[in-house]
């Protein structure tokens, strides 16, 4: 039997029923279905010895006297909900659910028994059968609002988000005051996009406990969200103006600009924040940056980024970090010619800036002119007396992109002389793929694989460090159900990645389920008709079938598909 981990909600929720057994009882009904918690003086014993196995961990040994009292008595709540905290324990939820069940339904006023029968639904991600019990009680215990939190919550994982937040609001009934409530109250009203009720809950979160600088941000972004823009350039300019080197206001007002198209307004605060001497300059340039990053995903913000680039070269024309933004924005902007011209300016204002180095060889990158990125990472190296993980990394990378598998490997294995905790991850994963498809291209599939297990080791979820890693094992015919689970994975990822649907069908091949191999692969084709290796694999699967009019038509396929990419080849280089 598996050993899945211990109910996490129940050690926080009913911790104290574990430990408590029956003591608790609630007064109960006497009818045909709620007959008293009391045992026969026949069944004491019994149930005296499997409450002593329980506190002592002998479950197994508890369930068994139980069991043997249920046979005397079979409608004995309490004995029901001592065999249910037995199999909680020992992490069997079926059957902990079923005597919790019959627990409450021989005894429905017990609150203990209905909490363990609340929190094992719970766990087991039954939501609103566990709301159901936590609204019985808070029923029963009007007074506890920890009932109302854990129906709330039970309402939140069931996605039930509209009767999330009048529970909260039932909660503020009782403490008009209480943080957590208010917290998720504002959290429900922003997710169903009530802007003005969240306006409302947020004034009352301030009146009550206070406000600070997150919390007016917050109001003014809630303001502009509900088509109140002065209402939210009114909180940002007073933030500013009681702290002007608060940067996230200035952030927030330039956005509200932005996004109204105040074009004058919008250069009128940007030369205010320039002129302020108490946010440093490196902060500002940090402030352009991120505005950049924002015009990569709406084109609205360009002209903006423009201007705030233009404004700051203006104000600073012999720093070589500006030079270095506005060839930045260019490149985002595709106009290489002129990032290239910005970039050698602040080479020539400064000759050892690195960065400028990296940027410039990044250009040339973004183009596909390997030839000079190798010539400007030779200067770059030359100038400055050392490399640098980055340039190392273009410089394989252009090689193998060249066809130069061998010099590609040769610079990226350098990769391990830097220091792995000082260098970002996403250079590493770069350098560690780019050297194992360069391994494969030269059939060190071996060193391949490595590599690969170098990707994951940093990014375990890496989707083509999977795929290909999975895809090297199907083809060696070793590892078959690491290559399959790394396969699902990649697929799971990118599930439209026809690349990644063909490793798994291969897959799938390779232990012998045609027929599924074939849906998957065909799967692929639809989206990469192109392909000749998804042709191949789909010749060796209809042969497995039997399908041999498939087989000959697919292989004339790929055939033909690998003469037009030799030719496409040969046509390339001739025109080099």
């Amino acid at each position: 039997m598996n050993t899945p981990t211990r109910f996490a909600v129940l050690l926080l929720l009913l911790a104290s029923i574990i430990l408590d057994g029956c003591t608790g009882s609630a007064p109960t009904r006497k009818t045909s279905q709620a007959p008293a918690d009391s045992l026969a003086r026949a069944s004491k014993d019994l149930f005296v010895k499997g409450a002593l196995s329980t506190v002592g961990g002998d479950y197994d040994a508890a369930i068994l006297q139980f069991r043997k009292v249920l046979a005397a008595e079979p409608e004995n709540a309490a004995v029901y909900f001592s065999l249910s905290k037995a199999y909680v324990a020992l992490t069997v939820p079926d059957s902990a659910k079923h005597y919790a069940e019959k627990a409450v339904y021989y005894n429905p006023s017990n609150r203990y028994y209905r909490r363990l029968l609340a929190g094992i639904y719970f766990d087991m991600k039954l939501f609103s059968d566990a709301a159901t019990q936590f609204e019985q009680l808070a029923e029963m215990e009007p007074a506890d609002a920890r009932n109302l939190f854990y129906l709330a919550h039970a309402y939140l994982a069931d996605e039930q988000y509209e009767r999330a937040l009048e529970t909260f609001a039932r909660i503020l009934q009782f403490d008009p005051s209480n943080e957590s409530a208010q917290a998720q109250s504002l959290w429900l009203e922003l997710k169903l996009k009530r802007y003005g009720a969240a306006i409302h809950s947020l004034e009352n979160m301030m009146e009550t406990n206070g406000s600070n600088d997150k919390l007016q941000l917050t109001l003014g972004e809630l303001y502009l969200q509900s088509g109140r823009p002065g209402k939210a350039l009114e909180i940002f300019r007073k933030m500013i103006n009681e702290t002007p080197s608060f940067v996230p206001a200035w952030i927030a007002l330039f956005e509200t600009h932005i996004e109204q198209g105040e074009q004058e307004l919008f250069l009128k605060e940007l030369g205010r924040f320039y002129a302020i001497e108490e946010i440093e300059f490196p902060r500002k340039i940090e402030v352009v940056k991120l505005f950049m990053l924002m015009a990569e995903d709406d084109p609205a913000y360009s002209e903006y980024v423009n201007t705030m680039v233009s404004e700051l070269a203006a104000s600073r024309p012999g720093d070589s970090s500006v030079y270095v933004l506005r060839g930045m924005s260019h490149r985002v902007q595709k106009k290489y010619k002129l990032a290239q011209e910005d970039f050698q300016k602040a080479l020539g204002l400064e000759p050892k800036k690195l960065f400028a180095w990296e940027e410039l060889v990044s250009t040339y990158m973004a183009q596909e002119q390997y030839h000079h990125v190798f010539r400007t990472v030779s200067q770059a190296r030359k100038t400055i007396g050392h490399s640098s993980l980055r340039l190392d990394v273009f410089e394989g990378y252009a090689l193998f992109r060249s066809g130069a598998y061998l010099k590609s490997v040769k610079v990226l294995e350098k990769v391990d002389n830097y220091e792995k905790h000082e260098s970002p991850s996403w250079l590493l994963v770069q350098a560690h793929i780019t050297r194992a498809m360069a391994y494969d291209k030269l059939q060190e599939q071996l060193k391949s694989i490595g590599a690969y297990r170098d990707v994951l080791g940093i990014d375990p979820e890496n989707a083509l460090a999977l795929n290909n890693l999975a895809y090297l094992y199907a083809e060696r015919g070793e590892n078959l159900e690491e290559a399959m689970k790394y396969a699902k994975q990649a697929v799971d990822a990118e599930p439209d990645n026809p690349v990644f649907l063909d490793t798994l069908g291969w897959l799938y091949y390779k232990f012998g389920e045609y027929r599924k191999a074939r849906e998957i692969i065909e799967k692929a084709l639809s989206m990469e008709p192109d392909e000749p290796e998804i042709y191949k694999h789909l010749v060796e699967i209809y042969r497995a079938l039997g399908e041999s009019d498939k087989v000959k038509e697919y292989i004339d396929k790929a055939d033909e598909l690998r003469r037009e990419e030799t030719s496409q080849k040969e046509k390339g280089k001739s025109q080099k």
